[in-house]
């Protein structure tokens, strides 16, 4: 092998690499490791350990024989940690999924505090309002010098420096971001950060570089994963869209429009236009709900079941017992960005259709259907669209998504034959940022290889 692109992918439930190399056009298989749920002890945390999650990656990357040219951070975003003076992270990092902006603090809780004062409504789980809540809960540690999500503090890790500058991808989802100025509104600074006088991160460029290891390896401004995965595996950005089937999902189109539905987020993507996003909260984890569930029900019955038995279980009923359309299966277990406290439903519910194989189907229909909502709504940006790009593990490994997809959006679905998207886009902003690559020589490397 010759020199290499690495991109590191910092996902809720793994922390994966992917390894590009140009001159051999070739994509080595993603090597990954998990990144379990920190025990805090408070109902409302979703915690991880960032110590742990820096660990994993200079693990990852010893892995790596070939000579390391450019590293691209990507992967969750939305959550915080804070940092102390010399950048090393005094906090967990209270992730996306983490909810305790809905704790109440004198009979108020911290969303509801933050539209009364600033007029605007932050989602669950967004970090501007985890900061927010944090300093109303008292969880705000003495010795932090500021706040930043994991992406930027793997990044500043690498380079043995803290950064002042993201990129946009990974700034809007701090919340109050307005993506075409790439600014953040300052009222809902002022409320959040308590002074006029603290600063938080600003914009970088486009492919810039943030710094380089000890080892001279060039490593880019981290950008969020969405963005990383579009670029990664959509070639025709006007007349694709990409359906991302994780723990949550999310359906991302491009465009150079601006206005976007109020349903659907404006992302901007790498200086080149915007993303209009619809993102869901429960995709493969509403799924893993209901294989919890069948898991509980067999296994009280003193059957000795695995895991993965059980998935197996569910598509083979899924497919020979399942009637598409008989069981309609609303999937926001845990609600949507608009409207964190609604709740999933099961119905309309008669004496012929509540069946294993019906509930599997109406899963599945139900995390597709909330998907494609998004999609009709955007209008005519989704009425150019011509394919479905599909990635995620569910996708890959389960033909009935695969059929769902092809039954709601009624076009040609492509599924990624890449191990991990944002990972893979990643490596190539790097093979960007440091002149090995042009935009358009990318695309026609994203085209071959997503289907290899």
């Amino acid at each position: 092998m010759g020199m290499v692109h690495v991109g590191l992918d910092i996902g809720t439930t793994n922390i994966a690499m992917v390894v590009l190399d140009l001159e051999a056009g070739r994509l080595l298989p993603a090597i990954s490791l998990a990144n379990p749920q920190l025990q805090t002890g408070a109902l409302y945390s979703y915690a991880q350990d960032p110590h742990a999650i820096e660990q994993a990656v200079r693990a990852l990357l010893a892995k790596v024989s070939s000579p390391i040219v450019s590293i691209c951070v990507t992967g969750q975003v939305h959550g915080i940690l804070y940092y102390d003076a010399s950048g090393l992270a005094v906090s967990p990092l209270y992730t996306w999924l983490d909810r305790r902006a809905m704790e109440q603090v004198d009979g108020i809780d911290s969303q509801q505090l933050l539209l009364e004062k600033t007029g605007v409504l932050l989602p669950s789980g967004y970090g501007l309002l985890a900061h927010y809540a944090n300093r109303r809960l008292g969880k705000v540690p003495s010795d932090a010098a500021g706040f930043c999500g994991i992406l930027e503090y793997v990044t500043s890790r690498l380079v043995g420096k803290p950064i002042d500058k993201s990129d946009p991808s990974c700034l809007g989802p701090f919340g109050a971001f307005d993506p075409i100025s790439s600014t953040f509104e300052e009222r809902v600074l002022l409320e959040v950060l308590g002074s006029k006088e603290k600063q938080f991160l600003g914009s970088c460029k486009p492919f810039e570089v943030a710094g380089y290891t000890p080892d001279g390896i060039a490593v880019t401004y981290p950008v969020g994963d969405n963005q990383a995965g579009f670029f990664g595996l959509v070639s025709d950005w006007f007349r694709s869209a990409l359906v991302s089937m994780g723990t949550s999902g999310q359906i991302s189109l491009f465009s150079t429009n601006t206005e976007c539905p109020s349903s659907m987020e404006l992302r901007p993507f790498l200086g080149q236009g915007y993303l209009h996003v619809g993102a869901t909260l429960t995709a493969g984890k509403a799924y893993e709900t209901l294989h919890d569930l069948i898991a509980s029900i067999l296994r009280s019955a003193g059957m000795d079941i695995s895991d993965e038995a059980v998935f197996d279980l569910m598509k083979k009923e899924g497919k020979n017992k399942g009637i598409p359309g008989s069981l309609s299966v609303d999937t926001r277990f845990n609600g949507s960005r608009k409207e964190p406290n609604i709740r999933g439903s099961i119905g309309p519910v008669n004496l012929e259709n509540l069946t294993f194989g019906n509930l599997v189907l109406g899963t599945i229909d139900g995390i597709v259907d909330e998907l494609y909502q998004f999609g009709l709504e955007s209008g005519q940006v989704f009425a150019a669209v011509e394919s479905i790009v599909a990635t995620g593990s569910s996708v890959r490994k389960n033909l009935l998504f695969r059929e769902a997809l092809n039954r709601k959006f009624n076009r040609s679905t492509i599924v990624a034959q890449v191990d991990d998207g944002a990972g893979f886009g990643a490596a190539l902003i790097g093979a960007v940022a440091i002149g090995a690559l042009s935009l358009p020589q990318v695309k026609t490397v994203v085209a071959s290889m997503i289907r290899s």
